[in-house]
């Protein structure tokens, strides 16, 4: 066999995208940036459309002060489509001031208002930034432009970018924002849904934050790789969602008969999967296979074996899809604490 056929023949390991994305995210969040951005690059490889992928690359490079490098990735993001434009754009904007780059982030930003596609959310925030470049390209006022940098923006910006950088800061400005009006922090809670290293937690808190407000302008999210867009106000909540009550009255028939206490044990798991993973349903919606999987990894946890005969017996599944589904469930159970 010619090495072309065998090459040919390599069957590539399930999910493994999906899998250096997601460890190059917690990599990120880590700070470890350098690392991040070798499993970002091997992702990239075997799939180089992957938004979230470019996008964790720019933040990589832009931490690691390589700027150029961050510059070029996104404006390839910017040119081709890739993921959420304004997203997108303000990490660019974040590169081009740090180059000083202050001719480039005025004429983007003319160009971005001359389309009216500026997002009332981002409006303010790219009005000063337009505002600060043109003084920054004009000699006469450079000192000035300075002095209202430091006094209007700078404590924004260094708590902006503390928030960013902090799930624990993060949590305190939801829980300080349940009583209160969001609308001057919607901007900041977009941006974190958009963040690729925020933790996938926080992420469903500030949609059920912006779901308790009403909140009913689209909003774009992105979690384990991938992305979509939703009206808070409108989203089903993970307690709600059909394929959790199917799955515990499938388990409730077996293991609940079984061992009432491990099935109590189970349904928080579950209920936990799902509230870590929303407003993505599982890409597989059988009740069966994951009331399989739950008894399966239920049992392991408690450090008891359980045959895969026995299983079938109970459930309807493909082996295969419920290796894939245990899978899942240890994954995200791995991170559903902060």
């Amino acid at each position: 066999m010619t090495h072309d056929k065998r090459k040919a023949n390599i069957i590539p390991f399930p999910r493994l995208k999906e899998r250096l994305v997601d460890k190059g995210m917690a990599a990120m969040k880590d700070k470890k940036y350098q690392e991040a951005l070798e499993l970002f690059s091997e992702a990239m490889s075997h799939d180089d459309t992957e938004s979230d992928v470019h996008l964790g690359m720019a933040i990589c490079f832009l931490e690691l002060g390589e700027l150029e490098e961050a510059k070029q990735v996104c404006e390839k993001m910017l040119n081709e489509g890739y993921g959420h434009y304004f997203t997108v754009l303000q990490v660019y904007m974040t590169i081009l001031i740090q180059l000083k780059k202050y001719e480039e982030v005025k004429s983007t930003i003319e160009a971005v208002l001359e389309e009216n596609q500026l997002p009332a959310e981002s409006a303010e925030q790219f009005y000063r930034l337009l505002e600060f470049s043109r003084k920054m390209t004009d000699p006469d006022q450079q000192d000035e432009a300075d002095e209202a940098w430091a006094e209007e923006e700078y404590e924004d910006v260094l708590n902006a970018e503390k928030v960013m950088e902090s799930p624990a800061e993060q949590m305190n400005l939801i829980h300080s924002l349940k009583d209160r009006n969001i609308a001057k922090y919607t901007g900041l809670l977009k941006t974190i849904l958009q963040d690729p290293g925020a933790h996938p937690l926080i992420k469903t808190m500030i949609l059920t934050l912006m779901a308790e407000h009403d909140y009913s302008k689209p909003v774009h999210i992105t979690k384990f790789g991938d992305s979509m867009t939703a009206i808070p106000s409108e989203t089903v909540q993970p307690d709600a969602a059909p394929i959790l009550h199917r799955v515990l009255r499938v388990l409730d028939e077996t293991l609940g008969n079984e061992n009432p206490t491990l099935f109590a044990a189970v349904e928080e798991l579950w209920r936990r999967h799902l509230y870590v993973l929303h407003p993505f349903q599982p890409k597989l919606l059988n009740a069966d296979l994951w009331a399989a999987a739950l008894h399966k990894v239920g049992y392991e946890m408690h450090g008891i074996d359980i045959e895969m005969e026995e299983l079938h017996m109970m459930y309807e599944f493909n082996s295969r899809e419920l290796e894939e589904a245990c899978t899942m469930i240890k994954d995200i159970e791995e991170i559903s604490y902060l």
